[in-house]
């Protein structure tokens, strides 16, 4: 087998994926007939019809744009297709805003507008009534069901009633059905639904009259595209000088102020090019193999035992001198957000065969690989780490590589190079023990997940917090969750006639598929200081306590090394002052996993005494 020299360009197009993400600003465009995947922003959802604008409806009806552009939801023309084109948007877009959204949290069965064969809409004759009362008969999308994945967002179910204008005159073309003004919209709007916090604003139902903190929205059904278009309200939610939930505010607030903005941090390195988190993964992989020892702190994260030796002076015996032993937990976040995507993805730590040539890079950076091939030295000739599979599974992480096809092969690469794999023994080949290639065979599962959701929290702001938004947004852009570009190409790069487009059909990854329900306070009982060391294929033991500085009385300065319960006083409350627990699977319960980690790091961090860390 051959493998050629290349670069990878994910993010060429996964990137623009934000444009379908959220919304630069709280207002974008629906779905148009048979889509059902949700491209939109936000929306009340009601499934009422949408007649007039105000702060307690799901939304309202509006009048048609008579001339358009031409352009799709995405800001480009819809006949640019392709896999670096699914899509563009302006650079405003790619790195605009991304919004806190109504979600599934998976199971669910929700209700989708049904398509043909062809993919076209499957309409019914139903009855209408219109904001006049007028009844008239008028085609409408029908409805099937499928099982919501836990993140996909909520999707709006109304129909909206629009007017039409002649272009000359500005007058109202009448419905030769009933003489009045209004028409009923064919296709159901499918807009995303934005939320406001309740921590900051409580509970707002009480005005909106919409459940779950959803704010309200003005909807417009574009007869052209056959599409319908949301944004939030704009008007006033809180008049100023005005009172709401014990506090006064001294300026006007309206309803689209409340729109919350997913606030990212350190994560924002998912948007960075590819070969950043490459070189992070490999970075993290050297210093799994170079271990003498792999436990986990109290919040799950690698901790690597690591003995220095002196490159030059031997000691007594004539090996090399033993200069230092570093105990440490990988806490780079390049290098734990690289993990994540690699287990997310691939469901082990393995750095297949077809994937190890080096990372490609330029003296400046971001220049086109073309151009690479005038650098003075050339690319790397040197093949990337894979993961020491037997060194790790001593240690009883056997999960984090558990490919299924792992074999012994053999590399060189020949005048070109191209990486040549060898299932038999070659002259001047390198035997290695892994895998050649990926496999569907192999996915996230299980005791993954735990690894995973620590991964997560430790690229995070250590004083942030883990929400569904932040994961399901990054997984996409991260392409984890497949939301642009096509399932399948030709051999130039064009869609196959039958792929799917994701972004009329997005796929969202399924925490339900595979992953073990998330235990809280047993988790966390099985974390900490290590009782038993792992060897010979076992894991280490853990007592559930951590070490910290705690201060002797309240007030007095004098702090003293303590061993704590990490349930205790992580997570006690005065109604569960040993830990209150929590129960859940599902994206719920990734999310609220990875979330506790963040908060034992936070802890850890605040109280541990720096060497301990």
């Amino acid at each position: 087998m051959k493998i050629k020299r290349r670069t990878l360009h994910r993010l060429t197009y996964s990137i623009a994926a934000l444009a379908l993400l959220g919304f630069a600003a709280p207002a974008v465009a629906g779905n148009g007939p048979g889509a059902g995947g949700g491209t939109a922003a936000a929306s009340g959802g009601s499934t009422s019809e949408v007649t007039a604008a105000a702060p307690t409806s799901g939304g309202s009806g509006g009048v048609v744009v008579s001339e358009d552009d031409g352009s799709d939801s995405g800001g480009m023309p819809s006949d640019i297709e392709g896999p670096l084109k699914d899509k563009m948007s302006d650079a405003g877009d790619l790195y605009g805003d991304l919004y806190v959204l109504y979600r599934y949290q998976g199971g669910e069965t929700k209700r989708v507008p049904a398509v043909d064969e062809d993919g076209e809409p499957i309409l019914e004759t139903v009855e209408w009534t219109d904001p006049n009362g007028n009844i008239s008969s008028v085609q409408r999308q029908v409805w099937t069901t499928a099982i919501a994945v836990g993140g996909e967002p909520i999707l709006t179910e109304d129909f909206a009633t629009y007017t039409v204008t002649d272009e000359e005159t500005g007058a109202y073309v009448p419905n030769p059905a009933t003489g009045d003004i209004y028409y009923a919209a064919p296709y159901p709007s499918q807009c995303l639904q934005p939320t406001a916090d309740y921590e900051r604003w409580g509970d707002i139902s009480s005005i909106t009259g919409l459940d779950n903190n959803r704010l309200p929205l003005v909807m417009t059904f574009d007869a052209t595209w056959e599409r319908t278009e949301c944004e939030v309200l704009h008007e006033l939610f809180i008049s100023a000088g005005g009172a709401w939930n014990d506090n006064i505010y001294y300026a006007d607030v309206y309803w689209d102020d409340l729109v919350q903005e997913v606030e990212f941090g350190r994560l924002n390195l998912g948007r960075a090019p590819e070969a950043v988190l490459d070189d992070s993964f490999d970075e993290a992989i050297r210093s799994i193999n170079k271990a003498r020892d792999i436990t986990l702190d109290a919040s799950g994260r690698l901790v690597l035992t690591t003995d220095i030796y002196d490159e030059f002076v031997a000691d007594e015996n004539g090996d090399p001198l033993l200069l230092e032993t570093v105990v440490k937990a990988i806490d780079s976040p390049k290098e734990n957000l690289a993990l994540y995507v690699k287990l997310m993805r691939d469901g082990h730590l393995i750095t297949p065969a077809d994937d190890r040539l080096a990372v490609e890079h330029s003296l400046n950076g971001g220049i086109p690989a073309w151009k690479q091939l005038e650098l003075e030295d050339g690319p790397s000739t040197s093949l990337r780490p894979t993961i020491d599979i037997e060194h790790v599974k001593s240690f009883g992480l056997g999960y984090l590589v558990d490919a299924k096809y792992a074999q012994t092969y053999y590399t060189t690469t020949d005048a070109q190079g191209n990486l040549v794999v060898s299932s038999e023994p070659c002259t001047g080949c390198e035997e290695w023990y892994g895998t050649t290639t990926s496999s569907e065979d192999d996915f996230c599962e299980d005791e993954d997940f735990p690894f995973a959701a620590t991964f997560f929290a430790s690229a995070a702001d250590k004083t942030g917090k883990i929400t569904t938004d932040k994961i399901v947004y990054l997984n996409s852009i991260l392409g984890i969750n497949k939301v642009v570009g096509y399932s399948a190409y030709d051999a130039e790069g064009n869609p196959l006639p039958d792929a799917i487009n994701y972004s009329e059909n997005p796929v969202y990854y399924d925490y339900g598929a595979h992953m073990n329900t998330y235990h809280r306070l047993a988790t966390f009982r099985q974390r900490g200081q290590v009782v038993t060391p792992g060897g010979g294929g076992g894991p280490a033991t853990y007592d559930g306590t951590v070490r910290v500085l705690v201060e002797t009385s309240a007030g007095s300065g004098d702090w003293l090394e303590t061993d704590v319960n990490i349930n205790q006083n992580v997570f006690g409350t005065p109604h569960a002052p040993t830990g209150e627990e929590f129960s859940g699977a599902n994206v719920k319960g990734f999310t609220v996993m990875g979330d506790d980690d963040l908060r034992v790091i936070g802890y850890i961090h605040t109280y541990q005494i720096p060497g301990l860390r």
